[in-house]
C-alpha cells in the first residue's frame, strides 16, 4: 500500500494528540515540582531543620532534583556547608531533566560560594569555573570568581574577569574596582587609579572603590620616597 504524504501527515497528527495528555500531564508534574521547591526553600528562612526534614522525606518519595537542591540548601543554612555545597555540584553535573545551563549554573555559583566561605578555595574555583564554562556571559559567576582572585592576589586572572564584567555590565563599579585592583597589584598605579575613578563614577558610594582609592594613594606615596 503506498503511503502518501497526507497520510504521513495525519497519523503523525494523531500520535501528537495522542501523547498531549501524557505531555501536559509531565508539565503539571514539573509545575508542582517548582511550587514544593519554593515552598521548601521558604521553610529554610523560618525553620532549616524542619525543611531538611520535609526535603529528604520528598527525596525518599522520589522527588527529584527540587528536592535534593531544598536539602543541600537546608544543610547549608544548617552548618553542613562543605555536604550541602557538594550536593549542589553532583546535582549541577548530572544535568537533570527540566534544569536549564542558567540554573545548572546558579547551583554551581552557590556551591562556590559556601566553598569560598569555608576555606575550600580551589573547590570554589572549580565551581565557578563550571559555571562560566555553562553560561560564558555570567555576571554572577564573573563577580563570584572575580572576588576569589582578587583574595588570591591572582592579578593577570583577574585582569581577565575584570575585562568581561566591564563588557557586560559597565553600569557595576566592580569590573571597574576588580581591573583596578589588578592594575594596582601589577604595580600600573595610573591606570589602576583611572579604574578606580570609573568605579566611584557607577557607584559613588562603593567602600571597596573608597578602599582601593586609599590603597592607591598609599602605593603612591611609598613609590615617591
Amino acid at each position: 500500500m503506498r503511503i502518501t504524504p497526507t497520510a504521513c501527515i495525519l497519523a503523525l497528527a494523531t500520535i501528537s494528540l495522542a501523547f498531549a495528555p501524557f505531555a501536559q500531564a509531565q508539565n503539571s508534574a514539573a509545575y508542582q515540582e517548582r511550587v514544593r521547591l519554593d515552598a521548601c526553600l521558604g521553610q529554610i528562612q523560618i525553620d532549616p531543620s524542619e525543611a531538611l526534614e520535609r526535603a529528604q522525606t520528598w527525596r525518599l518519595e522520589g522527588g527529584g532534583w527540587p528536592a535534593e537542591m531544598c536539602e543541600a540548601r537546608a544543610l547549608i543554612e544548617l552548618g553542613e556547608a562543605v555536604i550541602g555545597a557538594d550536593i549542589l555540584v553532583s546535582l549541577a553535573e548530572r544535568q537533570p531533566i527540566g534544569m536549564v545551563d542558567e540554573e545548572r549554573a546558579e547551583l554551581y555559583i552557590l556551591a562556590g560560594d559556601t566553598r569560598f566561605t569555608s576555606g575550600l578555595v580551589d573547590g570554589a574555583a572549580l565551581a565557578y569555573d563550571a559555571a562560566l564554562t555553562l553560561t560564558p556571559d555570567s555576571v554572577p559567576a564573573r563577580l563570584a570568581r572575580a572576588r576569589l582572585l582578587a583574595d588570591a592576589g591572582d592579578w593577570a586572572a583577574l585582569a581577565v574577569d575584570a575585562d568581561a564584567l566591564i563588557t557586560h555590565a559597565p553600569y557595576l563599579a566592580a569590573g571597574w574596582r576588580y581591573r583596578g585592583q589588578s592594575h594596582l597589584g601589577l604595580g600600573e598605579l595610573d591606570l589602576a587609579w583611572q579604574d578606580m575613578q570609573r568605579a566611584r563614577e557607577q557607584e559613588p558610594d562603593d567602600i571597596p572603590s573608597l578602599l582601593l582609592r586609599g590603597a592607591i594613594l598609599e602605593a603612591r606615596r611609598l613609590a615617591a620616597d
